[in-house]
């Protein structure tokens, strides 16, 4: 049976505080030495280098979504596109697998993906059952971390390739520790001083895609949790340097919480987990958001959920729950002209009606977002 959980958006509360309404400066035209100075630097630099004024189009941020519901709304709509996405956590935590999701989503608006599987750990079946279209992904297996950076910057500066991803930061290996013998030394450093330069120049190749009208790169990079040796406070930190930090936009970690067993006694069988997450950072966004959704990597389960995949109806119906747009009174649940008696009844009728999921996910990602 399907078990109810405490929704993942918690203590939403509704301001009662008066907002007053800035005052609209006035329109004002640029003296024709500010304008004859935009131009001259638009000759030198190239079109666009300078604009006058903001259009809405340009602050527009656009999302990929992530395959949870839940997740989507924590981060306001989806990944932010053009940005650099840090997804970390223990081993085990499905951060792989959870890329993969969003690797599907972006695939489906029509994107080209790169994936550089630095560990090693894929294959063509696993990127398959996660929905991945293997025909047209870009992947790699880099050697070095000079190798997996380098290539990552050529294929963003052909402008055909819209969102990458690193699995993973802390396995990428410098050539000159690859290249050295186990029991030499390796002057500290090194991964964090060739990071830095790395994400520098991402950053000027997103500003100049974005200069020449196209579509900026997302860049999704996997890593690892580790902990400090007698450290004061957390002492939880990812392996990368703080330029790594300082350029990404979000930071998400993900957790293990309690296995989804199913069956009794000596027929007991873990079928899934509780996934938890938390936005330690988002510059897109409200920060700090926690939740929790349902993983299943057994297909006998009595959620009827394929394996690798999350519960994704169960989270749908709770979040609709949790903002109104379906009604519960009691064991009841109603949706338009809709009854149904308990969740299953109306799990099953939404596995059979996608439209009609389609239209309950898009309420509640509009009515979410609003609040910020």
């Amino acid at each position: 049976m399907t078990k109810v959980v405490n929704s993942p958006v918690k203590n939403r509360k509704t301001s009662t505080k008066t907002t007053t309404t800035p005052k609209v400066t006035p329109k004002r035209s640029l003296s024709p030495e500010v304008l004859k100075v935009v131009n001259d630097l638009n000759k030198k630099f190239g079109e666009n280098t300078i604009q006058i004024g903001i259009s809405k189009e340009k602050v527009v941020i656009k999302r990929i979504p992530t395959g949870s519901i839940s997740l989507d709304i924590a981060l306001g709509g989806g990944i932010p596109e053009g940005r650099f996405i840090e997804i970390s956590g223990n081993e085990s935590s499905t951060k792989t697998t959870q890329t993969c999701h969003i690797v599907r989503e972006a695939q489906k608006l029509g994107y080209v993906v790169a994936f550089f599987d630095v560990e090693g750990t894929s294959d063509l079946e696993y990127f398959e059952k996660l929905g991945v279209d293997t025909s047209c992904l870009i992947y790699s297996r880099p050697d070095s971390m000079e190798e997996a950076t380098e290539g990552m910057l050529q294929l963003q500066r052909s402008g055909q390739v819209t969102l990458g991803v690193i699995d993973s930061i802390a396995s990428m290996t410098p050539n000159k520790e690859a290249e050295s013998k186990m029991d030499e030394t390796v002057r500290m450093g090194i991964p964090q001083q060739l990071l830095g330069e790395f994400f520098r120049k991402w950053q000027s190749n997103n500003n100049r895609l974005c200069r020449e009208g196209k579509t900026p790169f997302t860049l999704i990079g996997i890593n690892q949790l580790r902990e400090k040796i007698g450290a004061y406070g957390d002492p939880e930190y990812t392996p990368g340097g703080n330029a790594k930090k300082f350029f990404s936009s979000v930071n998400l970690r993900l957790r293990k919480g309690d296995w989804i067993t199913e069956g009794k006694g000596d027929n007991k069988e873990i079928v899934g987990q509780v996934v938890k997450f938390k936005i330690e950072k988002n510059k897109t966004y409200k920060r700090m958001q926690t939740g929790e959704f349902d993983f299943y990597f057994s297909e006998d389960n009595s959620a009827g959920v394929s394996a690798l995949y999350n519960d994704n109806f169960k989270e749908i119906v709770v979040c609709a729950v949790e903002w109104g747009v379906i009604e519960r009174r009691g064991a009841w649940f109603y949706y338009k002209d809709g009854k149904y008696q308990g969740i299953d009844s109306l799990i099953d009728d939404l596995k059979k009606k996608p439209e009609l999921v389609d239209d309950i996910k898009k309420q509640v990602i509009d009515l979410a977002t609003k609040i910020r």
